[in-house]
């Protein structure tokens, strides 16, 4: 008899994904744009309708809901570190939301911090003694993983990779960035626009995405001089495609063999968020549980 799955959501800045997981497997999963100008409240309305077929299609019902949230994710509540990503969340309690809405005990992680945890257990860093995980996406964020245990830090802040020097890295190497940086040279256009031109070998677009892989390498040797990984886990969808990982690649070549660390591709791609947040459901220790 198969295990009942998790229902998982995923929150981002320009995207919501809700899954029903089993283990690695995303069993069922709906997208939806993310109502992020018009406030969480709005975001929960949004989860909600973006859950009910999902769960009509279920033919078990899930047992327990895990969250990957953007932002500083503590006790419960979701305060946003790049404002302009999710306006109005100031310590918004999600986890007590959710479960007035979907009546499921249910735990909250950073999105990136659940992306490495679902690698870790599940994907690139699985059997690694640590793995750390980075996400090149809207944003710039990571997790560290020792064995199998996720580092959250003293106050859930661990792996703000992006904010690291004021915001350096995130200024550079971010979609958001990239789209900015794209305009400054007189091409309008999307992050995923920029990494098809680049893919098309158009130079303005190969010179932005190697100036992101070069800041993000030198970020890299920050961290293996700090935590020195295993591995390091590349993920989200500009760290993904194959120009930014070649280009990363060569920028690491550039640096002394004694502070480079091998770079592997996520190999749970954009579900890692959605895996992480289930599997932390069923393994966190705090998580609240149902009496039988």
């Amino acid at each position: 008899m198969a295990l009942a799955p998790v229902l998982a959501i995923d929150v981002g800045g320009t995207k919501l994904a809700v899954a029903l997981v089993r283990g690695a497997e995303i069993v069922d999963q709906e997208l939806t744009d993310t109502p992020a100008a018009d406030g969480p409240e709005a975001v929960v309305e949004a989860l909600r309708g973006a859950a009910a077929p999902l769960l009509a299609r279920s033919a078990a019902p899930p047992t327990a809901l895990g969250v990957a949230c953007a932002g500083l994710v503590r006790g419960g509540k979701v305060r946003a570190v790049s404002r302009e990503l999710l306006p109005g969340w100031d310590d918004f309690p999600l986890v007590a939301r959710l479960e007035r809405t979907f009546g499921l005990p249910t735990t909250a992680l950073n999105d990136a911090q659940a992306a490495a945890y679902g690698e870790a257990l599940h994907g690139a860093g699985r059997g690694r003694g640590s793995s750390f995980f980075v996400t090149v996406s809207t944003g710039v964020g990571a997790g560290f993983v020792i064995g199998d245990r996720l580092w959250q830090g003293a106050t859930g802040l661990a792996g703000h990779l992006g904010h690291v020097g004021g915001g350096a890295l995130e200024r550079v190497s971010s979609g958001t960035a990239l789209t900015r940086r794209a305009a400054e040279f007189g091409h309008a256009t999307t992050a995923r626009e920029l990494v098809a031109a680049a893919e098309e070998r158009q130079p303005w677009a190969r010179g932005l995405l190697a100036d992101a892989a070069t800041a993000l390498a030198g970020a890299l040797v920050d961290v293996k001089y700090l935590l020195d990984p295993e591995v390091v886990v590349l993920g989200g969808g500009v760290g993904l495609n194959p120009v930014f990982r070649s280009a990363l690649e060569t920028a690491l070549l550039a640096v002394d063999e004694l502070v480079r660390v091998p770079v592997l591709a996520a190999e749970l791609g954009q579900s890692a968020g959605l895996v992480g947040a289930a599997a932390w459901a069923l393994n966190d220790p705090g998580r609240p549980r149902r009496s039988a």
